[in-house]
Formats: structure tokens, C-alpha cells, sequence
């Protein structure tokens, strides 16, 4: 499948023939689909984790009144890793999927529901809240791409005028469709408070006198074409173990494009953090955070506290 989509990604004409073919198939098979204006399709992160915008979305619906007779399906990659209270689950990419969002009334998302096709019903109500802040190409800014369009959604989040004009020239967004709410993920971050700190870190077993580093960088460009997306940063650890494990602890939190890490080892001074792990919990337990040019730089400025860029790459 990694192989598959990298192609998809690369390759103008699949792109173009994939898009075409599919978009045509499902749009008459939606002919016959009966819609429901009450069932809301939930995605997030290519359907890899539980978590983000669509998640903080889910969550608050769950508490309303005026949302107790709808009816919630999550989709994702791998559903039997995954247990979500009141919400049915489907495997992404699936057909029963794509039968399943064209029944609903109401997609929720932070990157794609359609997969990259073009048949959303008319009546569908769709809300993208997107996943980050992007400081790199995306989109159709990128080597081979020309195949974003995002025209038919009708709500999309955003932070600034600095990012509507990236979402409506490389994802050809529409104008009127941008929110300027910033990321719903985000809101739990201004309620950062010691009690939580001090919740967080039993949680996670981190000692109360220790300090915590954050390490979370972006995802790179796969370079065994589509095989793998795999990060190795130069970093010495055993450097590192001298100066600060007395006083510190590492959090190595993955992007979740990145199938594999080279180069760390994980025990109690640095650990690996990435999957299921909350990255909210992450931000407000770290005294420091090292990245790049993640999103996550944009979420941690709200906590005000040291962020360090350790771009290696940046030539690249």
C-alpha cells in the first residue's frame, strides 16, 4: 500500500487516470445510496490515530443534547487497534468505506475523506480542521503534484491570512469556505495548568523531578521510492545520556508518515512517545521542545516555553 500511494503521489498520468476512473465509479454508485443527514464519518491522519481536531470535534458532540441521536463512525487503517466509545469503526480505503461516507450527512477530518477523488454528495456537509501550520511545499506547491483540490469543502480551519492564501492557491480551497478558528486541538493547550503537568507525568511514569525534552520532528521524503519514509536524525545519544539524564528525559514523538526511525535506542532516559500517544499530554509535560519544520512549533509557542530548531536537512 506505501508503495502503491507513493506511485500515486509521484506519477502525474496514475494520478490523473486513478482520479478520473475512481471518481467516475463512485459517483454512480452513490446514485443509489440513501443519505442521512444524522451520520457523521470521522477521519484523522490517514486514519492512523485516534486524535487531532476530529477527535476534540467527536468528544464534544458526544456531551451535546442536540447530537444524541446521531450516529458516528471512525474510520481507520488498522480499526482493531483502536477503541472508540460510541462510534462504530471501518477500514480505510475499503469499499464498505467509501459506501459508508457517501450514507453520511457529515465528514470530519484534518486531511482527506474522498482519498483524493471527487464524488461528495451534494447535500454532504464537509469539515476539514487540517493538521498543522506548513512551513514546507504541500499540496500542489510539490515536486509532481497538481492533484490537490479541496474545492468542495465547505468548512476549513484556519489560523491567518498568512495560510488562507497557501490553502486557496495549493489546495484550491475556496475563499468563502475558510474558518479562522485556528485548530480545535488546540484549545486544551491555554488550560495548561502544575495539576495536569503533574497528571500527565505519572501517567506516563516520568519521575516529578525530572525535566522533559520533547523531540518531535516532521516526516522526509521517502528515498527507497515509497518503501519506507524513514528518519534518521544525527543526533549523539550517548552525548546526550552524559549531560542530561541525571536531570532529564527524552521524548521521541515519530510523525506519523515516518514508518521507521534510525539511530535511537529507547529506555528510561529517552522514549519513544510516538502512535497512540497524545500529542497535547506530550507539549504540556515538556520544559523544552527540539523540532524542525513541524506544525508542532506553532502548537507549543501557545504554552510559551523554549522551542529549539535542529533543521539538519535544511539544505535538502
Amino acid at each position: 500500500m506505501k508503495k502503491i500511494e507513493y506511485i500515486l503521489k509521484h506519477n502525474l498520468f496514475i494520478q490523473k487516470m486513478y482520479k478520473m476512473i475512481f471518481s467516475i465509479i463512485f459517483r454512480f454508485i452513490g446514485l443509489f445510496i440513501k443519505q442521512d443527514k444524522k451520520r457523521v464519518i470521522f477521519q484523522s491522519m490517514i486514519g492512523k490515530t485516534y486524535s487531532d481536531s476530529p477527535k476534540i470535534l467527536y468528544e464534544e458532540m458526544l456531551k451535546r443534547d442536540e447530537f444524541k441521536d446521531y450516529k458516528f463512525i471512525w474510520a481507520f487503517a488498522e480499526p482493531e487497534k483502536f477503541d472508540v466509545p460510541g462510534a462504530e469503526k471501518v477500514k480505510l480505503n475499503s469499499l464498505k468505506y467509501f459506501i459508508e461516507s457517501m450514507k453520511c450527512g457529515i465528514w470530519i477530518t484534518n486531511v482527506d475523506i474522498e482519498r483524493g477523488l471527487k464524488y461528495k454528495p451534494k447535500k454532504t456537509i464537509y469539515i476539514n480542521t487540517y493538521h498543522g501550520i506548513p512551513l514546507k511545499y504541500i499540496g500542489n506547491s510539490q515536486k509532481n503534484r497538481n492533484d490537490y483540490d479541496y474545492s468542495d469543502i465547505d468548512y476549513l480551519c484556519s489560523s491567518c491570512k498568512y495560510l488562507d492564501d497557501i490553502y486557496i492557491n495549493d489546495f484550491k480551497v475556496r475563499k468563502e469556505a475558510l474558518v479562522k478558528c485556528g485548530l480545535p486541538r488546540n484549545d486544551i493547550l491555554y488550560t495548561c495548568s502544575d495539576k495536569k503537568i503533574k497528571d500527565i507525568k505519572k501517567k506516563l511514569n516520568i519521575p516529578d523531578d525530572k525535566k522533559v525534552i520533547l523531540y518531535a520532528p516532521t516526516w522526509r521524503d521517502s528515498n527507497d521510492g515509497g518503501k519506507n519514509y524513514v528518519i534518521k536524525p544525527p543526533i549523539d545519544i550517548e552525548y546526550f545520556r552524559e549531560k542530561l539524564s541525571k536531570d532529564y528525559v527524552i521524548l521521541f514523538r515519530m510523525h506519523h508518515l515516518t514508518t521507521k526511525q534510525l539511530g535511537l535506542k529507547f529506555d528510561d532516559f529517552v522514549r519513544d512517545c510516538s502512535g497512540s500517544y497524545d500529542i497535547n499530554d506530550l507539549m504540556m509535560v515538556s520544559d523544552i521542545l527540539i523540532s524542525d519544520y513541524s506544525a508542532t512549533i506553532f502548537d507549543y509557542s501557545i504554552l510559551e516555553r523554549p522551542i529549539m530548531l535542529f533543521a539538519y536537512d535544511y539544505k535538502d
